[in-house]
């Protein structure tokens, strides 16, 4: 594949904790008013023993050769370890096996039967799945399928066999999906630094997650573990990280629906830097991840990558990538362009530089596939947003409002189902609002050529340009949105969502999920056929209400 940018890197000063890399500007200065940049990866691999899957063989081989590439290169790493890898012997004695001074060990929550039995909780998997002990549905495999009881009673388990091994609690949690519940639980009565979660997906398995902060790190709200906390009071206290790097051009909603760059390669499977799928083996790509996460303009607060692999999937299939990554990943620490920290670092560290919620980017200025997208997320305390430049055509793809009160759905529920699915509030959306003839995106008016991207103080502004060589400016703030030059913006919706959407004293009304919502417009709103318009020189959206 063809690199369509390139970028001079920059001096790196030492920060925070001694490990944290601040990246200057192009020319080897920071660039005034605009604030410096981590630039960070962490190493994550998480173990099971009771999946009853893979051969066992495999799992135990992985979790031995993951650990080498580990000592080779001499990186920090942080190991997560299901309960039943916990007490499995075997499992362990490979795992044990790390340079205890740069492995932090952790632990991955997924439940399985001796977990459960250790809890004192019934293990009940369902239909082919009955004789298992272990069971990737959120029935019983999740927190989630447990009562605030039960949840208290899991976590008390796995965090007290945790220290009779290791003589202290685990500073980092991760599973695929965690609940505010239990996050602020473990946070307060254990100490946990930091949390890691899926990434954006729309129910892989037993799961489904559309909103929050597209990637980073992230005080979620106690109401709602997806959600930015919008006032620390309302917080849990310590960050969640979004897991394995997701592509910021093509993790969203289902590649191969929306678009066809990605699955034109055969066996593509998740847009991320998991190093079984594509985007983890093919050297090209993993190369543009890495641009992608260092060298665009506009980059802030903390720009953050996630490396690693489930034991799971065998060393035969995470050994196509894997090897070819821990090289490259020392290329780049080499190089100053990533610090590479245990996952409970990069946490202290975002604890220590942000007292609240801090805007955050992700921009994707070239396309791996050749199809010539551009994609560009802002996130803050208050909304998150994409802006994609498609072809000759501009949209917003996504706009998600973040809001302290809007529950998950199992905050106090329990679980009886198989699957979970988590939301925040959406103004845009285009896997959600699409449909027969209808976009869902919110489109500018004109064909456009480029965008470029460039960070004042914790607001980025992104410059559009037309084929007439005529221009629109965005502005993201940490509380609103602001377009210059679009003539228009179009916004599309499903009839479904459509008759929940209403026009009134300058703003506009949302109903989701039974919640209210509202966005104060500063334009001319008006609707049509499709959904609604809003027209102006200077539009802006107030995501802050």
């Amino acid at each position: 594949m063809k690199r369509l940018t390139a970028s001079v890197f920059a001096a790196v000063m030492v920060a925070a904790f001694g490990q944290t890399a601040i990246l200057a500007a192009a020319d080897g200065t920071q660039q005034p008013g605009v604030a410096p940049v981590r630039k960070v990866l962490n190493i994550v691999n998480f173990v099971r023993s009771a999946d009853p899957r893979p051969p066992r063989a495999d799992m135990i081989n992985a979790v031995r050769e993951e650990v080498a590439l580990n000592l080779k290169y001499g990186f920090k790493n942080t190991i997560l370890l299901q309960y039943d890898a916990l007490v499995d012997p075997e499992m362990m004695a490979e795992a044990l096996k790390s340079d205890k001074a740069k492995t932090e060990f952790g632990l991955w929550f997924e439940m399985s039967r001796p977990l459960n039995e250790a809890a004192g909780l019934p293990w009940k998997p369902k239909g082919a799945h009955k004789n298992w002990d272990w069971d990737w549905h959120i029935n019983p495999g999740f927190l989630m399928a447990y009562d605030h009881a039960g949840r208290k009673a899991i976590i008390d388990a796995a965090f007290k066999r945790f220290k009779a091994d290791f003589g202290y609690y685990p500073k980092s949690v991760g599973s695929w999906l965690l609940d505010a519940w239990s996050m602020d639980y473990m946070e307060k009565t254990y100490g946990v630094d930091g949390f890691c979660i899926c990434r954006e997906q729309d129910n892989t398995d037993a799961y489904g997650l559309r909103g929050g902060y597209s990637n980073g790190a992230y005080y979620p709200s106690k109401k709602n573990m997806l959600s930015a906390a919008v006032d620390m009071k309302n917080a849990v206290k310590s960050p969640v990280f979004k897991m394995l790097t997701p592509d910021p051009i093509y993790n969203y909603g289902k590649p191969r629906q929306l678009y066809a760059g990605f699955t034109s390669i055969r066996g593509a499977g998740c847009p991320t830097m998991e190093p079984v799928w594509v985007g983890g083996y093919e050297p090209e790509i993993v190369d543009w991840y890495f641009r992608v996460y260092t060298e665009p303009k506009g980059l802030m607060n903390l720009s953050y990558m996630q490396a690693g692999q489930e034991n799971s999937f065998g060393w035969k299939s995470i050994s196509r990538g894997w090897p070819m990554q821990c090289a490259k990943i020392a290329k780049e620490a080499a190089a100053g362009r990533i610090v590479v920290e245990k996952m409970c670092e990069t946490a202290r560290a975002f604890k220590a530089a942000h007292k609240a919620n801090c805007p955050q980017t992700q921009i994707a200025l070239e396309d791996w596939s050749g199809c010539g997208r551009k994609s560009v997320w802002y996130n803050s305390r208050f909304y998150r947003a994409n802006l994609i430049l498609d072809g000759k055509r501009l949209v917003f793809r996504d706009i998600h409002k973040m809001c302290d009160d809007f529950e998950e759905p199992f905050l106090d529920k329990v679980c009886t189902g198989w699957q979970a699915l988590y939301f925040t509030p959406p103004v845009v959306d285009q896997w959600m609002f699409r449909g027969k003839g209808v976009s869902g995106v919110m489109s500018f008016d004109g064909e456009f050529a480029s965008i470029e991207t460039a960070a004042d103080g914790d607001a980025l502004v992104v410059t559009a340009k037309r084929v007439d060589g005529k221009a629109a400016t965005v502005r993201f703030e940490e509380g609103r949105i602001i377009v210059s030059g679009a003539g228009a913006l179009d916004a599309e919706y499903e009839a479904g969502f459509r008759k929940n959407i209403s026009i009134r004293n300058g703003g506009i009304d949302f109903l989701f999920q039974g919640y209210r919502y509202r966005v104060p417009v500063r334009g001319e709103v008006k609707a049509t056929a499709k959904g609604l318009s809003i027209a102006g020189d200077r539009i802006e959206l107030d995501m802050s209400n």
